[in-house]
């Protein structure tokens, strides 16, 4: 007997989509047994999860969701239409298949996908990407992640064996493409990068006019997150690195040296090339970032004006991002910067769980969240660094700075509520 029932996507999201289970006796034998096949269909329903009761696969019949008795019909509407369409087909003598359903349900549920045309190949997701990458005016950094997920998208276009087109661009295919970057085992975050960039495709699409899907702009097309274990050197190992002697090993020294110019001015990878001695005027450094286009002014710290002397304030050359990285863990670990640091992340479905020293974590991006992180424990005024790094809200500096619980603590111990005081006798 057919067999429908509602489940939630993502249990404990604050928001998330329904989809049902189409149980209409389908098989396949596997080792001489049946295994018993259903179809996975995703409604234009959303819900929290604090409204849905699990057990009964429908909505709570809670004051707290007024709109319970609405919602429970329109599932029980979607039940209705889902068991006639399978009645129909097996009266009209066809065998139904997930395909087959699947087709006949979008007819009923994603008209959008019916109204388009095809093949009109303006309606062809792949080649207005293509379009939109050759015209458009980011910097070749962007472009260069927009290739990326080109090349993913492409790859699952082969392996899917279909042309991706704007109206199938809903939340089923929003879910196949999250599974398809998982098992490519790339991170959490990754695949968030690569759905933050298809969504600004999408956006573009829409405003000229392209009849893209409007289930993007829904909080179930959500980019997956996942915090990362990001580190910063504090005061103390910056010194241990800046005393470290490396006059034998010259490419170590001047990545050293490079790395504690952005330590100490909060500067990105990509300005270090740019700064020469035009920079310096006065006490202060005045650069306009590459990343930004806007200007700012840096207090020059002593240990910069230590290492300009050095190089007579001419900077070396700054090496690939790859290399630089590659030879800063070296100066890292020669500098006895490898406290054990634990890590979790996510690879495709797995959690892993390990421990790893401080050096193999250090990076280019290292230095700037030091800096950011070491001024606002030497009470440097957030608003102040905040010039500097370009970060818009209080809210967003306090995420990107990295400050333990030990770190907190001392820095609330020189505050003068926690200091000593004399008590009335």
């Amino acid at each position: 007997m057919a067999s429908v029932k509602f489940y939630l996507n993502k249990p404990d999201s604050k928001e998330t989509s329904i989809f049902f289970r189409f149980s209409y006796g389908a098989y396949k034998i596997v080792n001489d047994k049946k295994q018993y096949l259903s179809l996975r269909y995703f409604t234009s329903e959303t819900i929290n999860p604090d409204f849905w009761n699990f057990s009964t696969g429908t909505v709570k019949e809670t004051k707290k969701f007024p709109e319970y008795p609405e919602f429970n019909v329109r599932l029980k509407n979607i039940e209705s239409t889902a068991l006639n369409v399978l009645r129909r087909l097996q009266n009209n003598g066809i065998e139904p298949t997930n395909n087959i359903l699947k087709r006949e349900f979008d007819k009923i549920w994603r008209t959008e996908k019916n109204k388009t045309e095809e093949p009109a190949s303006e309606m062809e997701l792949m080649q207005y990407i293509s379009h939109f990458i050759k015209t458009s005016n980011a910097k070749e950094s962007t472009k260069k992640s927009y290739r990326v997920l080109e090349r993913d998208l492409t790859e699952y276009q082969t392996q899917k064996k279909l042309k991706l087109r704007f109206a199938t661009i809903d939340i089923d295919f929003y879910n196949l493409l999250v599974k398809f970057l998982k098992e490519k085992g790339y991170a959490p975050n990754t695949i968030g990068t690569r759905i933050k960039i298809l969504k600004t495709f999408l956006s573009n699409a829409k405003e000229v006019g392209l009849p893209v899907n409007g289930d993007f702009q829904k909080k179930t097309f959500a980019k997956p997150k996942e915090e990362t274990e990001s580190i910063y050197l504090s005061e103390t190992e910056l010194m241990y690195m800046y005393r470290l002697n490396l006059s034998k090993k010259p490419k170590l020294d001047r990545v050293r040296d490079l790395f504690l110019i952005g330590c100490y001015t909060g500067l990105r990878f990509s300005d270090l090339s740019q700064l020469s001695n035009d920079n310096i005027q006065g006490d202060t450094i005045s650069i306009r970032t590459i990343k930004t286009g806007s200007p700012v002014v840096i207090p020059l710290h002593p240990v910069i004006q230590s290492i300009l002397s050095k190089y007579e304030y001419r900077l070396p050359k700054v090496p690939s991002n790859q290399k630089f990285n590659d030879y800063l863990k070296d100066v890292a670990k020669l500098s006895g910067i490898d406290e054990p640091i634990k890590i979790e992340q996510t690879k495709g479905d797995f959690k892993i769980k390990k421990s790893e020293p401080k050096y193999t974590l250090v990076s280019s991006h290292t230095a700037r969240r030091s800096f950011a992180t070491n001024a606002y424990l030497s009470d440097v005024p957030a608003i102040s660094i905040m010039k500097i790094t370009g970060h818009k809200t209080e809210s967003a500096f306090m995420r990107y700075i990295k400050i333990s619980q030990e770190d907190n603590a001392r820095k609330m111990k020189l505050h003068k509520f926690f200091s000593p005081i004399a008590i009335a006798q």
